[in-house]
C-alpha cells in the first residue's frame, strides 16, 4: 500500500482492529481449552505476540495506559484465545477474542491464592454474540473459582452481571455485590 504521507501507513495501522492468525502448525504444542488456546508464559513467542496483540487492542479501546499483557513479559499470566467460528482458513485459525487470566491473585483477607480473569476483550464483529457465556464453564473448570476482576467498562459490567444471572459466576465479587456496581 502506498500513501503521501509517509506516516499514513503506521497510524492506519494502529488505529485497525485486526483478528491475529495462528496456523496450525504454530498451535501444535500448544495447550487446548475446548478449541480455545491457553497461552502460557513459555507458550512459543509468536503465539504470546498474538495474545499481546489483542490486549493492545484492548488497552486502545478502554484507554487504559498499558495494555494488560505482554508477550516479552507475561509476569505469570495465562491468556485464553478465542478462535473466531465464522472466518474459517484452512491451514489456521483467526481469533476473535482473550480472556487474560491472573492464576493465583491474591485478596487482602484470604488465606489462600484464587484466579482472576483481568482482562476480556472480542472483537467488534464478535460482540454481542454470547461468546463469553458459552466458553466461560470451561474458564471456570480450568481454574477453578475463577472471577472477573473490576474495575469494569460498561460492557465488562454487563459481562459480570450476565454471567451471574447464569449462574456462572458468584453474585458476590469478594464482599461486593456485583449488581450494586457501576
Amino acid at each position: 500500500m502506498s500513501y503521501e504521507d509517509p506516516g499514513a501507513a503506521g497510524v492506519i495501522n494502529r488505529v485497525t482492529i485486526r483478528m491475529p492468525y495462528l496456523s496450525h502448525k504454530t498451535i501444535a504444542k500448544v495447550e487446548r481449552l475446548g478449541s480455545m488456546l491457553v497461552v502460557s508464559p513459555s507458550t512459543t513467542i509468536r503465539v504470546r505476540r498474538a495474545a499481546e496483540q489483542l490486549a493492545v487492542q484492548f488497552r486502545r479501546e478502554t484507554r487504559y495506559d498499558f495494555a494488560p499483557y505482554s508477550a516479552d513479559d507475561p509476569e505469570g499470566q495465562h491468556v485464553v484465545l478465542l478462535p473466531a467460528r465464522q472466518y474459517t482458513i484452512a491451514y489456521g485459525a483467526l481469533y476473535c477474542g482473550a480472556i487474560g487470566i491472573e492464576p493465583a491473585a491474591m485478596y487482602e483477607g484470604w488465606e489462600h491464592p484464587v484466579a482472576r480473569a483481568q482482562w476480556v476483550y472480542l472483537h467488534p464483529y464478535v460482540r454481542g454474540e454470547a461468546v463469553i457465556g458459552e466458553v466461560w464453564p470451561l474458564v471456570s473448570q480450568r481454574w477453578p473459582g475463577v472471577t472477573l476482576a473490576g474495575p469494569f467498562t460498561d460492557a465488562g459490567l454487563a459481562l459480570v452481571r450476565s454471567l451471574v444471572r447464569m449462574g456462572r459466576h458468584p453474585a458476590d465479587l469478594h464482599g461486593i455485590d456485583v449488581e450494586k456496581l457501576h
